[in-house]
């Protein structure tokens, strides 16, 4: 190794245990110091649970603005769903209700096979009121498989811009681009992805983000938004209404007149109970440290990271990702033993060594974040050599 791994915005987290190598980012990030400070905060406030209005509204457009900052869009496009489901379950319901409203006569929903299962089951529940889903194979052919597939028919082409499950990259400029110009729409789940990549262009067409936030997002567990267009909001019907999403709710006094009227066109799509206090107190300074470090700086050590392990694990029993290369997010890659049958007895090695990896296909996974550094490395080789 010519170089030090470590990264200065490492001391932003909490420290990890000596005998842990938390390589596991797309599962579960450790938090900052600031979060865990603030949830521990926020907790020891329920012992005298004095919230006022300014607790109930204040954190949540916070997030909304430092999410348009991390995912791109405006703060008034976000809404907080808890899930990605949530969002998912949202365009589900109103295509049941009224389908023509949003997309005509159109019953095919594209996705690809193998993307994570909230994106697809949600899907599934519009076969029932007599739409298509297809799922194009997962690889390096998914983009010309989902553009093959495009046609007048498409309603929706749902899909994340990388694989959660080994990092693989389709074009989404490319899918998004032909999804509109055939009239469909497009939704895309960036939980692998925000908080690592660049906020999304002004530019893409793109309809609908979803997202969890307990990822990349480094929020605690139980985060989530949706990012809708005006025009398709405008076609929608929440799924819920709960009593905080409408006119006049920061006014207590007012409840009881029940007003209409959206609270705000990004309130309007707010899940139940959405300010959840010990969560968005943990999420705030999450997102706030996130630009405190940089995307760039994030994406830059990760790609720095990821290269050292292709080339010290690359060239003999190991196979890995093609980090570096456009197709391949840096952030999230795929190592696996070329003999397969060395899998079982080396998972267990990385366990035995307190490395912290998800298994993905007879491979593991590795997520790793600036608070991985050489000794992090190290420990990995030794363990798999």
């Amino acid at each position: 190794m010519s170089h030090s791994l470590d990264h200065p915005a490492a001391t932003v987290f909490a420290p990890l245990p000596r005998e842990k190598t938390f390589l596991n980012a797309a599962y579960m990030t450790p938090k900052p110091k600031a979060s865990i400070a603030a949830l521990h905060e926020t907790v020891d406030r329920l012992m005298c649970p004095d919230f006022g209005a300014e607790d109930f509204f204040d954190p949540p457009e916070r997030v909304r603005g430092l999410l348009a900052q991390l995912v791109g869009g405006d703060a008034g496009q976000f809404s907080l769903t808890g899930a990605v489901s949530f969002g998912v379950s949202t365009l589900v319901w109103n295509l049941r209700a009224n389908p023509e409203r949003i997309v005509g006569a159109r019953r095919r929903v594209i996705g690809v096979d193998g993307q994570f299962p909230s994106n697809v089951q949600g899907w599934r529940r519009l076969e029932e009121a007599g739409f298509e889903v297809v799922l194009v194979p997962q690889g390096p052919g998914a983009t010309e498989a989902l553009l093959r597939e495009l046609d007048e028919r498409t309603a929706l082409v749902a899909v994340e811009p990388l694989s959660w499950t080994d990092g693989q990259r389709i074009e989404l400029a490319a899918v998004a681009g032909a999804a509109r110009a055939a009239g469909a729409l497009t939704l895309v789940d960036v939980t692998q992805s925000a908080g690592v990549d660049a906020p999304l262009s002004e530019a893409l067409p793109v309809d609908v983000v979803v997202g969890a936030g307990y990822k990349w997002l480094l929020g605690p567990y139980g985060t989530g938004f949706m990012r809708l267009t005006p025009e398709l909001a405008a076609r929608l019907e929440p799924l819920e209404a709960s009593w905080k999403n409408f006119e006049g709710a920061r006014d207590f006094n007012r409840l009881g007149d029940y007003l209409p009227g959206p609270y705000s066109q990004a309130a309007r799509f707010d899940h139940g109970q959405s300010s959840a206090f010990v969560r968005l107190a943990g999420w705030v300074p999450a997102l706030e440290a996130l630009l405190e470090v940089g995307l760039e700086e994030i994406r830059a050590h990760t790609e720095r990271f990821a290269t050292a392990v292709a080339e010290a694990l690359g060239e003999g029993r190991y196979a890995v990702s093609a980090v570096g290369s456009a197709q391949q997010a840096s952030h999230l890659f795929r190592v696996a033993p070329r003999d397969a049958a060395e899998f079982e007895q080396q998972s267990r090695r990385l366990a035995g060594a307190g490395i912290v990896v998800s298994q993905r296909a007879g491979g593991w996974r590795l997520s790793p974040h600036v608070y991985n550094g050489s000794s992090d490395l190290e420990r990995l080789v030794a363990a798999l050599s």
